[in-house]
């Protein structure tokens, strides 16, 4: 009997923990900060309550979940281990742009980030399939609505541009030049949403004119037919690491 009771009072803190939720919402929100929520609780219910502000970037919004970290901090790994293989080719223009494109990517952070989900408070709720559970440690961010745009990958060095509504996202390329080593018939567009496009920008096979949003980074891949002797998927993985990134938000700090 003694026992029993010293194992129901062990397991009595698992499952109290068990029922509760810890969560957080940052940006541009009425109400942010964090929460300890019932287990059963669904996004809306969190998101109606935090109150995204008018100048909430929606299509900009990040879930993060503690889930995605561990296959995203493989890919982040997988990438610099190929970006050394590459830069060890006979081929001194890919060499350096890889090397460049290496220390620049080490950087990122690795942020958990979901994407393609919905976050808007009210089409969370009204949405099939978008007002799921809330799962322990999910963090969500608004960010404000930025005004410029990046160019990253096989530049001289990354840009930041300003972005001009409508404008074909190669046009871009104008201002933020190509390296030696860059592919010459293929970019990434990657939208704030996470979306990632591919275009084409040679004469050949080049895409309809395709906007940018606001936020939106344009990855200017490393020469595919050589970067293929190491791994063919490298350039479509960077663009989809890149699309877990998270735009600024106020007072939100780095995933």
């Amino acid at each position: 009997m003694r026992a029993l009771l010293l194992t129901t009072l062990a397991i009595a803190p698992t499952l109290a923990c068990a029922q509760v939720l810890h969560v957080q919402v940052d940006g541009a929100v009425a109400a942010p900060g964090a929460r300890v929520l019932p287990a059963d609780t669904r996004r809306a219910e969190l998101l109606l309550e935090a109150a995204p502000r008018p100048d909430a970037y929606m299509v900009g919004a990040a879930l993060l979940q503690t889930g995605n970290v561990l296959e995203q901090t493989r890919l982040k790994a997988g990438l610099l281990y190929d970006l050394q293989a590459i830069a060890q080719l006979d081929d001194p223009a890919l060499s350096m742009a890889a090397t460049a494109l290496q220390a620049w990517l080490v950087g990122l952070p690795v942020s958990g980030r979901a994407v393609g989900v919905q976050l808007e408070p009210r089409r969370v709720e009204l949405v099939e399939g978008a007002n799921q559970k809330l799962q322990d440690g999910d963090r969500f961010v608004y960010p404000t609505r930025p005004d410029s745009i990046q160019v990253v990958g096989a530049v001289a060095q990354p840009c930041a541009l300003p972005h001009v509504p409508q404008q074909d996202a190669a046009r871009y390329l104008r201002d933020c030049p190509a390296g030696a080593g860059a592919d010459p018939d293929t970019v990434f567009a990657i939208q704030p949403d996470g979306v990632v496009q591919t275009l084409g920008v040679a004469a050949w096979n080049r895409s309809n004119p395709q906007p940018l949003a606001p936020g939106a980074v344009l990855f200017v891949p490393l020469v595919q037919q050589r970067v293929s002797k190491i791994d063919p998927l490298f350039n479509a993985q960077v663009a989809q690491f890149l699309a877990t990134q998270v735009l600024p938000a106020p007072g939100a700090g780095t995933p």
